[in-house]
């Protein structure tokens, strides 16, 4: 999968629907969390960026995170021209995930991550107090989506993203449609719609989390 990646990289922001996504949940990401210059933030299986790149001026510092080095190139090529000073890329073959953050955001990741449990939790263990978690994915499918892919996830409901959050002792702060993607199935236009589900992260949570 991530050789895919790293091939569809270069065209990857052409697709306007894809644009038009990440901007669509950069606004439900503002509109929700009082985002400031002291907010460090990371995002989880960045891509072309194109979702961070929404926020970037935004928050204080901004890591993008990403298995694809296609896409983690397209990253660097974008902080360059844009002398993004507060940006950092963390390479997730060779590093992981050790600092402590006050944002952590991903979108239409977790359908292609077989323990999407596990690697929800940890994330929520790598927030600081006070700080939100924001996962979009797709509405569970009956597999049309990925018709030429093979993942692991046909999307999710949403109750069991938000079972987890709360499960981790998070507080729920909004669970809301971010975008409706349409595709050509059988020659009849078909809707996929994303969710934005997020969550903050208080003491209690750090306690639970300890147990």
């Amino acid at each position: 999968m991530t050789a895919y990646f790293d091939a569809a990289a270069i065209t990857w922001d052409t697709k306007q629907q894809r644009v038009a996504q990440a901007k669509a949940i950069a606004e439900i990401i503002e509109l929700t969390i009082p985002l400031s210059k002291d907010i460090n933030a990371l995002e989880f299986g960045c891509g072309t960026g194109l979702l961070g790149f929404n926020l970037i001026d935004k928050v204080g510092e901004l890591t993008f995170s990403d298995t694809s080095r296609g896409m983690l190139s397209e990253v660097a090529n974008k902080i360059r021209n844009g002398s993004h000073k507060t940006a950092k890329i963390l390479d997730l073959n060779t590093a992981k995930i050790d600092a402590q953050y006050d944002l952590i955001f991903s979108s239409m990741v977790f359908h292609h991550i077989p323990d999407h449990t596990g690697t929800i939790m940890a994330l929520i263990g790598s927030l600081h107090a006070g700080g939100y978690i924001c996962i979009c994915d797709l509405d569970k499918e009956d597999g049309t989506f990925h018709s030429k892919e093979i993942v692991p996830h046909h999307g999710f409901e949403r109750y069991e993203i938000e079972q987890l959050f709360l499960n981790a002792g998070l507080d729920l702060i909004s669970s809301q449609t971010g975008f409706i993607n349409k595709k050509i199935i059988n020659d009849k236009e078909v809707d996929f719609p994303v969710f934005v589900i997020i969550a903050k992260k208080n003491e209690f949570s750090i306690e639970r989390n300890l147990q």
